[in-house]
C-alpha cells in the first residue's frame, strides 16, 4: 500500500477504483476509507451502497462506517436524495443501514411535516413502503407528543395500523418519561383502543424497558396503566419477572408483580433463587424473598424460605419466623437452614440481643441434632 499522505483525494479515490478492478478488494477498501468523503459526494449514490454492500459482506466493517457516516453527514434535508440514498442502500442488500440512515439524517435535520410526507412519497414511489412507514418512527422520537400522535395517525390513515401502533411504541419505549404523557394524550383523543396495544407492544420490550416504563408510569399517577401493563406482563417467566421487581422503584407497583410471580411453578422459583447465575444479586433476591413472604408466605416455596433463612441477617430471621407463625406454616425447613448456617454463634447470639430467646434456644438444640 503506497504512502498516501500527502495525496489529494482525487487520486486517492481513482486508485481505490483500480485495486478494486484489479481484484485487490482488501487493499482497495482501505483506499475507498482515506477517500471516504468523496466516495460519499462523488460516486453515484447507487455506487456507493453498491460498495457499502461489498464492503460489509466481506467483513470489512471499519471501512463501512466511515463511508456510511460520510453520506450520512452530506444528506441534506432533501426528501429525493434521503429517499434515494436510503433505497440504494435496500438494493444494495443491506437493509439495516438503510434504516440506520433514515434514523440518523431524520434526528440530525429534524424534518418538517411537510418534508416527511414528501420523503414518504418518494419511498412509496420506489416501492419502499417499509421505508416510508419507518421514516415516521424515526421522525418521531424526538417529537412533542401532540407531533407524535398526529404521525401515527396519519400511518393509520393510510392503512398502516400496525405500523401506527409500532410508532407509538418505539416511541414510548424510548421516553419512558413520556410514557403517561403519551397515553394520556391518546386518551383525550378519542383513542382509547390504542392503549392497550401500546401496552402490549410495550410489554414485549427488554425487562430494564418494562421497570423504566413501569417506574416512570407510577411517577406520573398511570394507576390504570400500571395494571394493565403488569397483567400483560404476567405470562414472562418467573427470572424475567424478578429482574423487573427487582428494578421497579416503588413498593406498591413491586406489589403488584407478586401474584405473577407466585404462579410460577415452585420449581422454577426456587431454580431462579439458587441459581448462581441469576440477574439479582444476593441481596436482591433476598428483597424478592421478603417481598414474597410479606404478600403471601403459604405459597412461597420451602426451598426459597430456606435459602433466605440460610443467609438473612438476625432480624430478617426472626421477621422471617414471625410471618410463617402467622401464616400457620411450620418452621421446621427454615430453621433447619437457619441451624445450619455457618455464621451460627454469631446469629445465636445477636438473636439473644434482639431478645429472641426462643427461637435461639430451638435452632441452637436443632444444631445439637445434626451433631453440628
Amino acid at each position: 500500500m503506497p504512502d498516501t499522505t500527502y495525496w489529494s483525494g482525487h487520486k486517492v479515490l481513482a486508485l481505490a477504483e483500480q485495486y478494486e478492478h484489479d481484484g485487490f478488494v482488501a487493499e482497495s477498501f482501505e483506499l475507498y476509507r482515506r477517500a471516504a468523503h468523496l466516495v460519499a459526494t462523488t460516486l453515484p449514490v447507487d455506487r456507493a451502497a453498491a460498495l457499502l454492500g461489498h464492503m460489509m459482506a466481506s467483513g470489512a466493517v471499519g471501512p463501512a462506517e466511515e463511508i456510511f457516516h460520510e453520506m450520512v453527514e452530506t444528506c441534506g434535508p432533501h426528501p429525493s436524495s434521503t429517499a434515494y440514498a436510503a433505497s440504494a442502500l435496500m438494493t444494495a442488500h443491506v437493509p439495516d443501514l438503510a434504516y440506520y440512515f433514515l434514523d440518523a439524517v431524520l434526528a440530525k435535520y429534524q424534518s418538517s411535516e411537510g418534508e416527511l410526507e414528501s420523503l414518504a412519497a418518494y419511498l412509496n414511489a420506489g416501492r419502499r413502503s417499509e421505508l416510508a412507514v419507518y421514516a415516521f418512527t424515526a421522525a418521531a422520537r424526538n417529537k412533542p407528543v401532540a407531533t407524535v400522535l398526529r404521525y401515527s395517525a396519519l400511518l393509520r390513515k393510510r392503512g398502516h395500523s400496525n405500523s401506527a401502533v409500532d410508532l407509538l411504541v418505539s416511541v414510548a419505549a424510548g421516553r419512558p418519561d413520556d410514557a403517561a404523557e403519551l397515553l394520556t394524550a391518546l386518551r383525550r383523543a378519542g383513542r382509547e383502543r390504542e392503549v392497550e396495544p401500546v401496552l402490549a407492544g410495550m410489554a414485549a420490550t427488554g425487562d430494564a424497558a418494562c421497570a423504566a416504563l413501569l417506574n416512570a408510569l407510577q411517577g406520573q399517577g398511570g394507576a390504570e396503566e400500571i395494571a394493565v401493563l403488569i397483567r400483560l406482563l404476567s405470562v414472562r417467566p418467573f427470572a424475567n419477572l424478578a429482574a423487573i421487581a427487582g428494578a421497579v422503584t416503588s413498593a406498591e407497583v413491586a406489589q403488584q408483580l407478586v401474584p405473577a410471580l407466585l404462579a410460577c411453578s415452585e420449581q422454577e422459583q426456587a431454580a431462579y433463587f439458587l441459581s448462581e447465575q441469576a440477574e439479582l444479586s444476593s441481596a436482591q433476591r433476598g428483597r424478592l424473598a421478603a417481598l414474597l413472604v410479606s404478600a403471601a408466605p403459604a405459597q412461597c416455596p420451602d426451598a426459597v424460605l430456606s435459602w433466605y433463612a440460610g443467609w438473612v441477617d438476625p432480624a430478617g430471621l426472626v421477621w422471617l419466623s414471625e410471618q410463617l407463625t402467622e401464616a400457620g406454616m411450620p418452621l421446621e425447613p427454615m430453621l433447619g437452614a437457619a441451624a445450619g448456617r455457618r455464621d451460627f454463634e454469631p446469629l445465636r447470639e445477636a438473636l439473644h440481643r434482639l431478645g429472641s430467646h426462643q427461637l435461639a434456644y430451638r435452632l441452637a438444640g436443632m444444631r445439637s441434632e445434626f451433631g453440628l
